[in-house]
């Protein structure tokens, strides 16, 4: 027999209180270290230093990730690898518990890179990547719970991506470009696994819960072109189709003590309605001169048809007595977000090129669906940073992301945290990237 929960219930106990706060609400944690939605404001060094005004720019393998007809503007096969860290400064969670209190896994660490070459003199570049399309989520070991004591609440959701491509040179004027995505998500968390408790009313029942190995594999795709309309202005646009990511294979365990059940184990635990949004963006360089560029962009992510609501269900329980299949949908109702970016590059001299940037995006969260693992993802970035030709063929270049301060205060009526709950975001991001040209 399949439980929903909704107006009416089925079971001798209220489930819905421990099926919002505990599953659903929880596991769509998207990244601490996140920009504009889920997704990184840019893609290695010189996508990031300018803010991440790339597409019209895009002329390392990070093209890739960006705008896959930038990949025409490499003359000889090309190597980069970068790996970027982000340090939190003020990502906390606050609520009238009485916490106060930071991530306790406040360095994240990802990485990218990818290889392309010239195929011949046929005007066609070739090459593939790996990325990083997200991050990891938030980590508070020591929560004090609605119900006493503390207890742990985590989150790691990660999405990475597997990337070949080819972009051809029409002409001087015009290339453009392609590359499939072979996108992997992987999410697990844990919701103050330790209390099982019931009342007299719905909002005294809870279940702490730990699901682990939830993972999707999809097949998605980014088109791009880029036309220069004279030797110093390049107009460029890109598009990326929605990927749906259905979380399966996974497991969860359920603190059912207080019915009597102990801790029940389900061997088939899914999560549906993440998804990586389409997207459409828009650019231009100028060359102000001939050592200075200027970059601006504009993409339109439709996050409100990516992220409108997420399904849990869980079934094949190993414990008799246990609700066979439990499911439940929880909404989140993003916004659609539009990003506005602006970068710069000056080169100094021969060897020395330095970067800066601005990147603005309104949050796409809505606060009434806001959780300690969803929480307040970042508006406003400044970044910087140079690349320096350090020997022939060789160049290594950094880039730092300075994320501002936001505030979230709200009142979410499918979590365990009340009115008057708080999220803060504030970190500060470096990235390396070492480069090899043949």
């Amino acid at each position: 027999m399949t439980y929903r929960f909704g107006t009416r219930y089925l079971l001798s106990v209220e489930y819905k209180s421990l099926l919002l706060p505990a599953f659903v609400a929880f596991m769509h944690c998207a990244p601490a270290w996140a920009g504009n939605g889920i997704n990184l404001i840019g893609f290695g060094t010189e996508s990031v230093g300018m803010g991440g005004a790339d597409i019209a720019v895009a002329r390392d393998t990070t093209a890739l990730n960006t705008n896959p007809a930038g990949l025409t503007q490499l003359r000889s096969a090309a190597f980069d690898s970068y790996i970027s860290n982000a340090f939190a400064l003020d990502v906390a969670h606050a609520d009238r518990f009485g916490n106060d209190r930071k991530v306790d896994n406040d360095v994240i660490s990802i990485g990218g890179g990818g290889y392309a070459r010239p195929l011949g003199a046929s005007g066609l570049v070739a090459g593939f990547g790996f990325f990083a399309q997200g991050g990891a989520g938030n980590v508070y070991k020591d929560l004090h719970t609605p119900f006493g004591g503390t207890d742990e609440v985590s989150g790691l959701f990660g999405i990475v991506r597997l990337m070949p491509g080819i972009a051809w040179r029409v002409n001087d004027q015009l290339s453009i470009g392609a590359s499939a995505a072979i996108t992997h998500a992987m999410a697990k968390q844990r919701v103050f696994a330790g209390l099982s408790a019931t009342g007299t009313s719905p909002s005294q029942n809870f279940f702490g819960t730990i699901v682990k190995d939830l993972q999707a594999t999809e097949l998605g795709g980014r088109f791009g072109v880029q036309y220069a309309v004279t030797p110093a202005l390049t107009l460029a646009a890109v598009y990326a189709p929605k990927t749906e990511l259905p979380l399966k294979k996974g497991y969860a365990d359920v603190n059912m003590t207080a019915l009597g059940l102990g801790i029940v184990r389900y061997e088939d635990a899914r999560l549906t309605g993440l998804a990586l949004p389409q997207e459409i963006g828009v650019g231009t360089a100028w060359k102000a001169s001939p050592g200075t560029l200027i970059s601006f962009e504009l993409t339109w992510l439709d996050w409100s048809g990516a992220l409108k609501a997420q399904t849990l269900r869980l079934a094949a329980p190993k414990t008799a007595g246990a609700p066979g299949v439990v499911e439940q949908t929880a909404r989140l109702d993003w916004k659609d977000q539009y990003v506005f970016a602006l970068g710069m590059a000056q080169d100094v001299n021969d060897r020395l090129t330095l970067y800066g940037g601005l990147n603005y995006g309104r949050r796409p969260a809505r606060a009434e669906t806001t959780s300690p693992l969803l929480s307040a993802a970042g508006e406003k970035h400044i970044t910087g940073g140079f690349r320096l030709n350090v020997a022939p063929g060789w160049l290594f270049s950094a880039a730092v992301e300075y994320l501002f301060k936001q505030t979230v205060t709200y009142d979410n009526p499918q979590l365990p945290f009340g009115p008057g709950a708080q999220e803060r975001n504030n970190y500060v991001a470096v990235h390396a990237m070492l480069s090899r040209r043949w």
